[in-house]
């Protein structure tokens, strides 16, 4: 994304916060747009390491408790430093999770944000098509991208990743187990694979 005036360089501070909540946390648009920077807390675990979470209120004004990985608190540390903010968001805090240009803390509405991961998708179908016919099929599948869709990947990434499949539900914020089941691509591969291993009628 360009970099090259002081908009340019606050829009890709935002759209790089926004995919990392998007992916990492694997949130709905409509809970980065209704849940404040204030949610995110750290606690000691069984082990005595700090550890950072993210509480928030989700679909059906249900609350979670979200891991806030290593990785996402140092892209939040890298957006907040951009609007000249502390490095860690404190609980209590209102500052929306995403702030509109211009760093007004205000809520953005959902339509806003759906605006933003649309034109990235955009200009990442420009970039793959002007790369020639090998990226085509890439570029394709990415037309069918949405927000929704990077929550979608996170899940599968994670039941990819071998996370357990009850964290899988509840970081997504599930009601049912057979919702979350969606995600098991790999075991699907491997099913299949198995399957065509050992059963054969051999004609």
């Amino acid at each position: 994304m360009p970099r090259d005036t002081a908009r340019a360089q606050e829009h890709y501070a935002r759209v790089r916060w926004l995919i990392s909540l998007l992916y990492l946390m694997g949130l709905r648009i409509s809970e980065v747009v209704s849940n404040p920077m204030g949610g995110f807390f750290r606690r000691r675990d069984r082990d005595d390491q700090d550890r950072w979470w993210l509480a928030i209120t989700g679909k059906g004004n249900k609350e979670r408790l979200l891991p806030a990985t290593t990785e996402l608190m140092a892209e939040l540390a890298r957006y907040l430093r951009h609007y000249g903010l502390a490095a860690f968001a404190y609980g209590g805090e209102t500052t929306p999770l995403l702030l509109p240009i211009g760093g007004i803390h205000r809520t953005m509405t959902r339509g806003g944000v759906h605006l933003i991961i649309k034109q990235v998708f955009d200009n990442a179908i420009d970039h793959l098509q002007s790369t020639g016919e090998a990226h085509e099929r890439a570029a394709e599948r990415l037309r069918q991208a949405s927000a929704h869709w990077l929550r979608h990947t996170a899940g599968s990434h994670m039941m990819d990743g071998q996370v357990d499949l009850r964290y899988v539900r509840d970081n997504l914020g599930h009601a049912s187990i057979s919702t979350t089941s969606q995600y098991l691509h790999a075991d699907d591969d491997d099913r299949h694979r198995a399957t065509e291993a050992g059963l054969r009628l051999n004609w």
